[in-house]
């Protein structure tokens, strides 16, 4: 009986496990990445990364007021599909 206890107790762990792994938005990170606003609302850094700009206040700011222009932006970076998007927290603009 306290091997079949054990068997169970594993098996939530490794379902946890593998749940935290395979879900993209779980584990978002904050990061600050400096590139160039294009006009396709992303930010494509120095070496060539390219994050898609969340809908957001901040982001709708960059995105539509900085086109063409070098940016550093902090934000919530989530990958899904192979896709990174930011949520901008905060921004400053570095140049043209």
């Amino acid at each position: 009986m306290q091997s079949k206890k054990k068997w169970v107790a594993f098996s939530i762990f490794a379902a946890l496990i593998i749940s935290l792994i395979f879900s993209g938005n779980v584990l978002a990170e904050q990061i600050t990445v400096t590139g160039e606003v294009n006009d396709n609302y992303q930010i494509v850094s120095s070496d060539g990364q390219v994050y898609e700009v969340a809908d957001t206040e901040k982001g709708n700011e960059v995105v539509v007021n900085l086109i063409s222009q070098v940016v550093k932006v902090t934000g919530t970076v989530t990958e899904a599909d192979g896709v990174k998007t930011i949520s901008i927290t905060s921004y400053e603009v570095i140049g043209e």
